[in-house]
């Protein structure tokens, strides 16, 4: 075992994961006088809640939300969260045409459709008005980022005004930001019960290349110091996934309780889901929606769909949106329209089929363009299918663009049943959706508890 790191003069927490929940507990912790450092696989903020935008020629920009596609709001709260976003202005109400379509060609309205088929996608048939962020959903984590390093360095300032002669690095509870960061093992260090500055703390290597290391074979020869922590809390199960794109290693091994935990975390099977993203140089005239839940409506014939030809059994897609219908995208005049189509988790799971998560030797799959062109040209005769009895002439256009991603952990619906998951004596808290399952709110609301969890342990250990 590596020798004991020197204590910090202030309790530092590492987030492993940038996207809501890990936003959520950072925010949690630096509130309550902790610095908080978040590492992020990404090279953008945002997890789960991710966008993508794409420069054409001549000024025209295409956007995505490829995530998550909306939030509701059900808790008083989170209501004050999104009246936070609002107040910025990166949130606003999606008065979208939205509902459900069925295998008969036919759209359901939200208001007619709801009680019908549940709540419907992420709860689009509740009744509940739908929020996006502005201009895409990543807004939103991109904000609790901004505010809280504006939080962190206000405090800094103040307190180097009313002592001029202290170290700043010392003065106040701080946040720092590491995008492309994979870290990729962890250990204790030090002695001692891991109770107080002087007990055990958590060291993490790892690389500052992101998902290029994560990927590389070599990248664990490369590796560098990413500092020594007196906590961490897991924003996401991935960490503790073997043979993911951000497993770190060394985590399972450090006790019993922390390998009882990854095991329970990989029991957890979360549905896959392939995102679609389309633009076309006109919008799509005549359709009588803007969004909706897509009901029963089958894959077309084609390598990897199973067979099933437009009404089978099996659909392809369970949520299509034009997301050029949100508020704050690019719109007018020449501006191209933009559409998501997010598959069921039977069509991604028979696109990974062919197209699998892992290579042979069980090392991580990246989405090279040539994967993703493979995907996106299969989907794409999904999405016609899908689309054929509410166009004009029954014909879709060919789309100026088109583009795929791969979620291999997308939808959890059977998750830990707990907000959150605290191994105090390892110093590790867990949250995000293998915890709560999927959902803006669930995924803010537990980091939010975990953070608070990590930092009460810590005001606990600095009082005694």
């Amino acid at each position: 075992m590596a020798s004991a790191a020197p204590p910090s003069p202030s309790p530092r927490v590492a987030v492993i994961g940038g996207g809501i929940a890990g936003m959520s507990a950072a925010r949690a912790l630096v509130g309550s006088g902790v610095h908080a450092t978040v590492l992020d696989l990404g090279e953008r903020v945002g997890g789960r809640v991710a966008d993508r935008t794409q420069a054409l020629d001549g000024g025209r920009l295409l956007s995505f939300d490829r995530g998550a596609q909306f939030l509701t709001v059900s808790s008083p709260d989170f209501k004050a969260q999104l009246a936070e976003w609002q107040a910025a202005g990166v949130a606003q109400e999606w008065r979208a045409r939205h509902g459900m379509l069925t295998a008969g060609g036919t759209f359901v309205p939200a208001a007619a459709a709801a009680g019908t088929s549940g709540a419907g996608f992420c709860g689009s048939l509740s009744g509940q008005p739908l929020y996006v962020g502005v201009p895409t959903n990543q807004a939103l984590v991109q904000h609790m980022a901004d505010s809280l390093a504006a939080q962190a360095a206000a405090q800094q300032q103040e307190q180097q005004q009313a002592d001029p002669q202290a170290d700043p690095q010392q003065q106040a509870p701080a946040f720092e930001l590491l995008s492309g960061c994979a870290v990729q093992s962890a250990e204790r260090v030090g002695g001692g019960c891991g109770c107080g500055p002087g007990g055990a703390r958590w060291r993490l290597r790892g690389s500052r290349r992101g998902r290029a290391a994560a990927a590389d074979p070599a990248a664990a020869g490369q590796q560098e110091d990413l500092g020594s922590y007196d906590a961490v809390v897991l924003a996401d199960g991935m960490p503790l996934l073997p043979g993911s794109a951000g497993h770190v290693a060394g985590l399972e091994a450090v006790s019993t309780s922390l390998a009882q935990l990854a095991r329970s975390v990989q029991a957890v099977a979360p549905e896959p889901c392939f995102a679609l993203m389309l633009s076309f140089d006109a919008p799509l005239e005549g359709l009588p929606f803007d969004a909706a839940v897509a009901q029963g409506i089958g894959s077309s014939s084609g390598p990897g769909s199973g067979g099933g030809g437009a009404g089978a059994a099996s659909p392809a897609f369970q949520w299509v949106a034009c997301d050029s219908s949100k508020p704050g995208r690019p719109a007018g005049a020449g501006a191209p329209q933009c559409w998501v189509a997010l598959t069921t988790p039977d069509r991604a799971a028979r696109l990974l089929q062919a197209h699998p998560l892992t290579r042979a030797d069980g090392r991580f799959n990246p989405q090279t363009r040539e994967y993703r062109q493979a995907v996106a040209a299969e989907l794409l005769a999904d999405f016609e299918a899908l689309m054929r009895p509410f166009l004009p002439g029954g014909t879709l256009p060919r789309p100026a663009y088109t583009h795929a991603q791969r979620w291999g952990r997308a939808f959890v619906t059977e998750p830990l049943g707990a907000e959150f998951l605290f191994l105090p004596a390892q110093r590790l808290a867990l949250c995000g959706d293998v915890a709560t399952g999927s959902g803006v709110e669930a995924a803010w609301r537990g980091g939010r508890a975990a953070g608070a969890a990590v930092a009460s342990m810590l005001r606990s250990e600095a009082a005694n």
